[in-house]
């Protein structure tokens, strides 16, 4: 818990920088460019991790990679250097497009479905959750799951809305075991 405090401060931060600055969208950006390098790129993670190389060598590889992006951004790479924590860039990214989602009053949902849903049924999932939850817009990230055997589960944020065949089977099944003690 406390990992994910002081990540949320380093989003923070710098979305407070950003916001003052304005140049919130293009910090958004140059964080999801990092954040896939930090995910996709095994030997840059290993590079900035190995305590053998000098911090000098790891900052210098910090503003040559992102060196098209902004300083408010390298800086806060180095910050997560300094204080050994760079292997947290994923969440400073995610952290940070969550602190934008809510200044432009919209959610990040995750769709689990059987099929992949249409561009109609996306919007009125979108919808829906966006007058549910009070928002302008609700973005969707659809994932098939065949597993679910029908309905749909939407993850916003930390909340789950289960309506899934398979999970209603499963409180029928409960209750029919609980009614039979």
């Amino acid at each position: 818990m406390r990992d994910v405090t002081i990540v949320k401060r380093y989003a923070e931060a710098l979305f407070e920088v950003a916001v003052n600055r304005d140049i919130v969208e293009s910090v958004r950006s140059e964080l999801h460019t990092a954040k896939q390098v930090a995910q996709n790129d095994a030997a840059f993670v290993r590079f900035l991790s190995e305590p053998k190389i000098g911090l000098d060598k790891k900052k210098a590889l910090i503003e040559t990679s992102f060196a098209a992006g902004s300083i408010e951004v390298r800086n806060t790479l180095k910050l997560l250097l300094d204080a050994g924590r760079i292997d947290s860039i994923p969440q400073v990214a995610d952290s940070f497009q969550a602190l934008y989602d809510e200044s432009q009053g919209t959610a990040q949902a995750t769709v689990y479905s059987v099929r992949e849903l249409s561009d109609m049924e996306k919007q009125t999932v979108a919808e829906t959750f966006a007058q549910k939850l009070g928002k302008k817009s609700v973005s969707i990230d659809n994932k098939v799951d065949p597993t679910l055997l029908g309905g749909l589960k939407v993850r916003i944020g930390n909340t789950i809305y289960d309506s899934t065949i398979k999970n209603k089977l499963t409180r029928i099944e409960r209750n029919l075991v609980n009614v039979s003690k």
